[in-house]
């Protein structure tokens, strides 16, 4: 039996042969019909060239004779120069007899030549009347002239006559040439049909076979076992076949063995943690969740994370898949509250699982449980407040103890005496400005219904602000100004509230900014929301303190320790957020600082 390399043999050399056969037998009229018309060229191009030559020599030396005679003007060629080119070219003709013929008529040329040209110059010198010359002229010279010319064509004729005839001759080569190839042609073509048949017959049908046989393989069949009908090579693939088919069979039964414990192991992991987390699709179906997740927030595999009645859990997954970056809680506020025979809190954050190209595979959604952080905030936040009241109340006896003893209302003060009680009512002024802060932070805290929330011009707000500090702006050489559309929609805000913001960051402003300097305060609507920043060009927050700014207590490495607690930002923000909204803060070292937040537009409200 024939190999697969035997039988592709058999058939691209006949194909071979038909096309080493055709290539020869064209280059082999190729070069006959290339060497017909060299001889054409060879022996009758020349000849014609050489009548035709002679024929113009003859016509300018009757010329020289006519206007000699009747005076028609000067020749335009020197009678010595015609016959020298005549001579010359009747000199070739002689040396170029290829036809029967031809040489007599050179013979009879150069005769009859050598006849004209001596009576053309007996004409020329003659000192006969000019009504004698010009009858020699008619009655010799321009028979001999005519003479020569029609030996000259004959040349010509003779020659045109030879390469009529070898046209034809070529004609008939080109004829048999087309001939032989529509011969060749049918031949090759029924070779090649009876190729097409043996390869039809002994090669393509194994090879349909094993690609039905690589489709049930793509479609999960890997039981199957394809037939080896030869021992050649597309018998050795099909042997190769099955030999694969039986790896990826043994692969499957690991593989899936691995699939499940890999699987298992990670519900256990999952099940472990006291979060409650849940793995979703990109095409928002929950993949896998933990029994924290189920028992808590009824989350199962399938469900659709777009009708799971969590409040913002859909929404946060959106964001995280449209997003691409992990999204966390910003404070307690956004806790989802769960009873759980006991109350409980769950922040929830999103994490994207991103593929080596950036590109979404699921999103983590994490519940994380504070309820333990959350009390520990609020007896933090409750013991700040008890703190703070019961200082108030013996501070301000001694607030009033030092105004009074400043006031010599008991007793004169020596200089050292007062200067001491002036440093202690500077201080104990600090501190009540301190235990302040943190009675307010812990009002705004303990609830939002505190606000008084109703529509307000931005332009009030900032003029507001900006009077109560436009004096202490002028007296430091700082300018002030404000920038407020007046077509600037209301916002929803508690005047006293924002006032404190826009009074705490203008403070800010005024201290770091050199005199000379400059303080921008204004305000730009958005689609849902008011903007409102102050900006200024003082000396800037280094990059370490950026993060850190809104925190409470938390004060620059640049700052004074005559400066505040730390709390004046940390309150701005609390007001801010209390009333929805959000403040951010951009600043570069030496160029200055922009703070803005955020309050919802009064058009805006319930929709």
């Amino acid at each position: 039996m024939f190999t697969l390399r035997q039988k592709l043999t058999v058939g691209f050399g006949g194909l071979l042969a038909i096309l080493l056969v055709g290539g020869a037998l064209s280059l082999y009229l190729l070069t006959r019909y290339s060497g017909t018309i060299e001889q054409i060229f060879r022996e009758n191009y020349d000849s014609v060239g050489y009548g035709q030559n002679m024929k113009e020599a003859v016509e300018q030396m009757d010329e020289i004779a006519r206007s000699s005679l009747w005076e028609e003007g000067p020749a335009q060629e020197p009678m010595s120069l015609v016959v020298a080119r005549f001579e010359e070219n009747l000199r070739k003709e002689r040396d170029n007899i290829t036809l029967p013929g031809e040489r007599e008529l050179a013979e009879d040329l150069a005769r009859l030549w050598q006849q004209y040209k001596n009576e053309h110059e007996r004409l020329l010198s003659a000192r006969d009347t000019e009504a004698g010359r010009r009858a020699f002229y008619r009655t010799t010279l321009l028979s001999h002239a005519r003479q020569i010319k029609t030996k000259a064509q004959r040349v010509i004729d003779i020659n045109l006559q030879n390469v009529i005839s070898v046209d034809g001759r070529v004609r008939q080569s080109a004829v048999r040439a087309k001939r032989a190839m529509y011969a060749l042609l049918v031949a090759g073509v029924a070779l090649a049909v009876a190729f097409v048949g043996l390869i039809s017959r002994s090669i393509l049908r194994p090879l349909r076979t094993l690609t039905r046989s690589a489709r049930e393989i793509e479609q999960g069949n890997l039981d199957l076992v394809v037939s080896v009908p030869s021992r050649d090579e597309v018998g050795q693939l099909a042997e190769a076949f099955n030999s694969m088919a039986a790896h990826l069979r043994e692969f499957r039964r690991s593989d899936r063995a691995r699939l499940v414990r890999t699987q298992r192991t990670t519900q256990l992991a999952l099940d472990s943690l006291p979060d409650a987390v849940a793995i979703v699709s990109p095409d928002g179906r929950v993949e896998l969740v933990n029994e924290t997740a189920q028992k808590l927030f009824a989350l199962h595999p399938g469900v659709d994370i777009a009708a799971v009645q969590i409040n913002g859990l859909a929404e946060l997954y959106r964001r995280a898949s449209q997003e691409g970056r992990s999204l966390q809680p910003r404070s307690y506020e956004s806790a989802i509250h769960v009873f759980d025979g006991q109350e409980r809190f769950f922040l929830p954050q999103a994490v994207p699982i991103l593929d080596e190209d950036r590109q979404l595979v699921g999103v983590t959604l994490v519940l994380a449980d504070v309820t333990h952080l959350r009390r520990l905030d609020e007896m933090k936040s409750g013991l700040l407040s008890a703190a703070s009241h019961e200082l108030k109340t013996p501070l301000t006896s001694i607030r009033m103890a030092a105004h009074l003893l400043l006031e010599e209302r008991i007793g004169p003060l020596n200089a050292k005496q007062a200067e001491l009680l002036v440093a202690a009512r500077e201080d104990s002024d600090r501190l009540h400005h301190i235990i302040e802060n943190l009675l307010d932070m812990s009002r705004i805290e303990s609830g939002r219904g505190l606000m008084d929330l109703r529509p307000v011009s931005p332009e009030r707000l900032v003029s507001q602000a900006v009077e109560g500090v436009a004096p202490s702006f002028r007296d430091k050489g700082v300018e002030l100004k404000s920038d407020i559309p007046p077509d600037a929609p209301e916002v929803l805000a508690d005047p006293v509230r924002i006032g404190h913001v826009f009074s705490n960051l203008l403070h800010n402003a005024q201290k770091y900014t050199l005199s000379g300097g400059r303080v921008r305060v204004s305000a730009q609507s958005e689609e849902e929301v008011v903007r409102f920043e102050v900006e200024d060009t003082g000396m800037g927050i280094s990059p370490e303190d950026l993060p850190r700014i809104f925190d409470r207590f938390y004060r620059g490495k640049g700052q004074s320790s005559e400066g505040g607690a730390g709390l004046g930002l940390a309150i701005a923000k609390e007001i801010v957020e209390a009333h929805g909204g959000g403040i951010t803060v951009e600043s570069r070292m030496g160029v200055g600082s922009k703070f803005s937040f955020t309050l919802s537009r009064g058009d805006r409200t319930g929709r």
